[in-house]
């Protein structure tokens, strides 16, 4: 009897023991434990988008399993594949080298969820009349690698049968999991149904030269799409890069890209970053567009589009890179746009930048977002330069703004120039005066000419000298502007393609209380700068009369001529709008009321819609974008967290910008196989050892 209550009691010890050392474990990671991963899982690599798998195109093809295409059948030299019915079926996890001819079956992966599948395509030239050429029904990850030197092609039928329909297949390569393209060979996608590649999960290209041709989508993905080191040239009816899930992700890191679209040549539903490469677009929709941020650090861009050049629903954050975008509706619009570096040139038909909320009226075309035009707030939306050099030229519209948002303006640095013709209501410089927004400017360079109907001034919380010069005359297309001091130092220059009536001026080197002169082609002005803004002529007649509810500046009546003007109503900024104004008729216009620095409370506005993460988290971890909104009542002063001095505009502005850019990619939580840390091993053998010897003792007692 004895002997049973000591085994009991050995029981119960051997059983505390066991869960003291699963705490142990279990708490592993906090006492210095190094867990055992999954050797191709993301944080795999230096890289939160690519693993070492995803790169290494380098494997061993000599143990693989080699399969000899060949017409209407298949030789197969290895295990874990057959043949069935004109398909050739990969059921096991492994290596597998292909070559030769499939006239008109598949390649099938149907292997078990866990089994990463490697195949090598060394010479295969895959047809399927009614079906994908490659179809993974089941894996966890496939590695298609192209063979160095190789031609590899596939090419699909127009009708696909009742059975790949019923399973969605949507592509001449089509995967249900993840899928990477790596290698160094090439290989030609030809795709009568639907898309190119459709995968339901991320795919990955490491390398090669692939070309698309497809009806629809060239590439159709769901959960994400990656590039570096490869060759990509696209071919599509509809979108060229597609990608759709609610958190996806668009990378591309180095490479290039050649895309002909009817679409969107880069589509994502989430985020987009470039951080390299030669991207070149021809689209019928928008260049780029994402329904949340795009972000671009480096790399080339050069784009040709029906609509938007780069279009964002949240945020747009341009920081290094060059980006010509030579044909366009509008060139860059989302609700904020922060061009801190990088060198852009535009040539659209409507507005150069335009930070509106994601409001588009290109023609034929309903506003996007119209419904929630009421709602957004100046605070909301806006544009910042503080770095980079934009030039923006529209030579034929009417109705066109070089920079334009509906909240505030401001440059703290970088250089912009912009030529906008002369003729209708172009403004350089357009901004949200009309409901609270600013033009703030306190560092960087800046002319800007336009038409001076409806010019605006800049705001008098500017720190650095800023003029708007209304000419009263249309300068010719050609014309150079530039401004000297009074030693005849020349601080400015720009030679605009466009005829131009009013021009906007900054210059570090522009300081209060000096004289300077403005030369327009043959004619000078000579202005003193006796307040940080001043705006100097008078319009050539309009509408006008609104005075740049920014800042109300400091008027100077001298015109080009040396004449005075009545200059009928004026626009906004000019004639009409400043104290003891007159109209066109020569009565005298009531003066504004004065300003009393304070902005409207946003508490007390309407709730800005739901436009998704403005700007979102890029933290790297896949997907990699976490898609919240920012808690108002955390935001700076004057951005949704309560009213702002005009004087405090310029920091407030600039630490909102930050936070809209940063966008940088921590590096992720590891997931991946890495090494077994030597304490592990001890608490592994401890753990052991407990077990054995709590064993042995039971044994004997129970003897």
């Amino acid at each position: 009897m004895s002997t049973h209550k000591q085994i009991d009691r050995i029981c119960v010890a051997v059983l505390v023991c066991t869960l003291l050392v699963t705490v142990l474990f279990m708490n592993g990671q906090k006492l210095g434990l190094t867990p055992i991963f999954d050797g191709d899982a993301e944080s795999s690599s230096d890289s939160a988008f690519f693993t070492r798998n995803d790169r290494d195109s380098d494997w061993d093809s000599a143990s693989a399993t080699r399969i000899t295409l060949a017409g209407d059948r298949a030789n197969i030299s290895g295990g874990g594949a057959y043949v069935l019915g004109g398909d050739v079926v990969i059921a096991q996890a492994g290596r597998y080298a292909l070559s030769g001819t499939l006239a008109d079956g598949s390649v099938i992966v149907s292997a078990d969820s866990g089994a990463k599948i490697w195949l090598l395509l060394d010479g295969a030239d895959i047809s399927c009349s009614d079906d994908a050429c490659l179809r993974v029904e089941q894996a966890d990850k496939v590695f298609l690698t192209l063979a160095p030197g190789t031609v590899n092609s596939m090419t699909s039928g127009a009708e696909y049968s009742e059975t790949a329909i019923n399973d969605n297949t949507g592509g001449a390569i089509f995967s249900h999991d993840d899928l990477t393209v790596n290698g160094s060979g090439s290989l030609t996608v030809t795709a009568a149904y639907k898309h190119g590649f459709d995968v339901n999960d991320e795919l990955v290209i490491t390398g090669g030269k692939i070309t698309v041709d497809a009806p629809q989508d060239a590439i159709h993905a769901n959960d994400g799409f990656c590039l570096e080191q490869a060759a990509l040239i696209l071919h599509a009816g509809d979108e060229g890069i597609n990608v759709q899930g609610p958190e996806s992700h668009l990378y591309i890191a180095s490479g290039s890209i050649d895309i002909e679209s009817g679409g969107a040549a880069l589509k994502c539903a989430s985020d987009m970053r470039i951080e390299g490469g030669s991207v070149t677009l021809s689209s019928e929709a928008d260049g780029l567009h994402s329904g949340g941020s795009i972000a671009v650090t480096d790399g080339s861009l050069n784009i040709r589009a029906g609509d938007d050049g780069i279009h964002a629903d949240s945020a747009v954050a341009i920081s290094g890179g060059s980006i010509l975008i030579s044909e366009c509706y509008e060139g860059i619009e989302a609700l904020t746009i922060d061009v801190s570096g990088g060198e852009i040139e535009l040539y659209p038909s409507d507005d150069g930048l335009n930070a509106n909320g994601g409001f588009s009226f290109a023609p034929g075309m309903f506003s996007r977002r119209a419904e929630n035009l009421a709602q957004t707030q100046a605070s909301d939306t806006w544009i910042h330069v503080s770095g980079g050099s934009i030039t923006v030229v529209n030579v034929n519209a009417r109705d066109a703004d070089g920079l334009d948002a509906n909240g505030d303006i401001v440059i703290s640095g970088g250089t912009i120039r912009v030529s906008l013709n002369a003729s209708g209501s172009n403004d350089a410089i357009d901004y949200g005066s009309e409901s609270g927004g600013s033009c703030v400017v306190t560092g960087g360079e800046l002319v800007a000419c336009g038409s001076s109907v409806m010019a605006e001034g800049f705001s008098d919380s500017s720190t650095q000298c800023a003029v708007l010069y209304n000419l009263g005359y249309s300068a010719e297309a050609g014309s150079t502007v530039t401004v000297k001091d009074a030693a005849g130092r020349e601080l400015l220059s720009y030679t605009a393609p466009c005829a131009f009536s009013s021009v906007s001026l900054s210059s570090p080197d522009m300081k209060l209380g000096e004289t300077y002169t403005i030369t327009v082609g043959d004619r000078e002005q000579e202005i003193t700068l006796d307040s940080v803004s001043i705006i100097v002529g008078s319009t050539s007649g309009g509408m006008g009369g609104m005075g740049g509810m920014g800042g109300r500046g400091q008027r100077q009546n001298d015109n080009a001529d040396g004449g005075e003007r009545p200059g009928g109503m004026g626009g906004r900024g000019g004639w009409g709008a400043q104290p003891g104004g007159t109209d066109g008729n020569g009565n005298a216009m009531p003066t504004p009321p004065e300003f009393d620095g304070e902005m409207p409370d946003p508490g007390n506005m309407p709730a800005p819609p739901d436009m998704g993460a403005m700007p979102p988290d890029m933290n790297g971890t896949r997907p990699g974008m976490d898609g919240e909104t920012p808690d108002p009542s955390q935001l700076p002063q004057g951005m949704g967290g309560g009213n702002m001095r005009r004087d405090e505009m310029p920091d407030a502005m600039q630490n909102a910008a930050e936070e809209a850019a940063e966008l940088a990619i921590e590096e992720p939580v590891p997931t991946g196989l890495q090494p077994v840390s030597p304490s592990a091993w001890v608490m592994l053998a401890a753990c052991a050892a407990a077990l054995v010897l709590g064993i042995l003792i039971a044994v004997k007692y129970r003897q």
